[in-house]
């Protein structure tokens, strides 16, 4: 349930794309030239970004980042991708990877935790100073009812597992 979740707010084209999301590259393109800050990147992007270059905002660094993530998608399979992006990603509290942070911030291992502790997670790699339990209860408690809400329409969970999820009051360990 943690990578669905990731998926439903990171890249639910993930399994479709090979490396990046033209439409939403052309909205992060868009937005390097206003004062909004838009995602776009898939997750091989954020990838090569996260292994290889800096955070920048600049269309350098965004060219770059597509060119890298075109190479990745040829050398490696969706599977080690997803494997390298999950164990790589900054979730916040010096926790790098999804074990770490479900150990930081629940106390326990991937195979423990609930669909609202899943949803939590995946929440958090968008700002994970912000976003998280820890730092702020209530962001990441917002944030959670949205990737609940993206699990939901993209048929990861059924209604009742996301009210149930929902319902949960947000505690970190």
């Amino acid at each position: 349930e943690l990578v669905q979740a990731l998926l439903a707010v990171e890249d639910r084209s993930f399994y479709k794309h090979h490396g990046f999301d033209p439409r939403a590259l052309a909205r992060a393109l868009r937005s390097l030239f206003s004062d909004r800050v838009q995602g776009g990147s898939t997750i091989t992007q954020q990838l090569a970004r996260a292994y290889f270059l800096s955070p920048e905002r600049t269309f350098v660094r965004k060219a770059k980042e597509l060119l890298l993530a075109l190479q990745i998608e040829q050398a490696f399979s969706k599977e080690d991708i997803l494997a390298l992006y999950l164990n790589k990603i900054f979730f916040g509290l010096r926790a790098y990877g999804i074990a770490a942070a479900a150990e930081v911030y629940f106390g326990k291992s991937l195979d423990q935790l609930s669909v609202a502790e899943a949803a939590t997670i995946a929440g958090i790699p968008k700002a994970p100073s912000l976003l998280n339990p820890v730092s702020d209860p209530v962001r990441a408690e917002e944030r959670r009812a949205y990737v609940l809400r993206r699990m939901l329409e993209l048929e990861f969970i059924d209604a009742e597992a996301y009210q149930q999820a929902l319902a949960t009051p947000v505690e970190s360990d």
